[in-house]
């Protein structure tokens, strides 16, 4: 049988090509590290169940003939915080990013005055001065509290509860998610379980910051131990944890 040899020039080209594939691949994966992500924003394209119960709360509270103050954390371009801003509800959204212009925008299209939507760009862990302000009854915190640590997030939900919120909506991303088929920390206890995405999967979710993903019964027990009295908790289709608490 004839063999036939590459040349060695030809195979150190072959190699240089090689070698610059994956570096526009490792500079395409950091110029995507660099930009800071949370996810894909869902309630851009639809209100989710928890977002509809949530609104219906609102609802409740306004036919009680009461004016109701809201607060929807982790808001992002505001798909929900503008549906939950009804005649009779002040609602404010907060987030780590600055949607401010998005926020315009929207009172713009929808005829709303800034006292009926409103953004504050904030963490929430250093926003405790500025719950109290507000006095809120009704908050709505979709896939946000994954991206403390466990005990930071304990603070935030014992804060809460003490500021006096009646109805809390939330929601986590679960371990058992795709989000956590490939995530490091699994086998950590809740408590020392915070940690970034595999690169793959930071580009597949769009999410660059470390994350806490919690199992339901972990969940159960930090809502549990902040003080809140469970009324509905369930698993989504793709693994999200929601919660309705008091």
């Amino acid at each position: 049988m004839q063999t036939y040899n590459i040349p060695t020039h030809r195979k150190n080209n072959i190699i240089k090509k090689r070698t610059l594939v994956r570096f526009f691949i490792m500079c395409d994966t950091l110029t995507r590290m660099q930009k800071i992500q949370y996810g894909v924003d869902v309630a851009l394209n639809r209100q989710d169940d928890l977002d509809k119960k949530a609104i219906a709360g609102v609802d409740r509270f306004i036919s009680a003939a009461k004016k109701v103050t809201v607060i929807d954390i982790g808001c992002g371009a505001g798909g929900t915080t503008t549906t939950l801003a009804q005649p009779g509800a002040s609602v404010v959204g907060i987030d780590i990013l600055d949607y401010s212009s998005h926020f315009e925008e929207l009172r713009n299209a929808n005829n709303l005055s800034e006292q009926q939507l409103r953004f504050i760009q904030g963490d929430i862990r250093k926003a405790s001065a500025l719950v109290d302000e507000l006095s809120p009854k009704i908050c709505l915190m979709q896939r946000v509290i994954h991206y403390m640590p466990y005990n930071d997030a304990l603070s935030v939900l014992k804060h809460l509860r003490k500021s006096g919120v009646i109805d809390l909506f939330i929601s986590v991303t679960g371990l058992e998610s795709d989000i956590g088929n490939n995530y490091t920390d699994k086998n950590k206890p809740i408590q020392k379980r915070f940690c970034t995405l595999a690169l793959e999967d930071m580009n597949r979710f769009s999410i660059t910051q470390p994350v806490c993903l919690y199992t339901p019964e972990e969940f159960t027990y930090l809502l549990q131990e902040s003080g809140w009295e469970i009324k509905e908790c369930w698993v989504s289709a793709f693994g999200n944890i929601k919660a309705v608490c008091r």
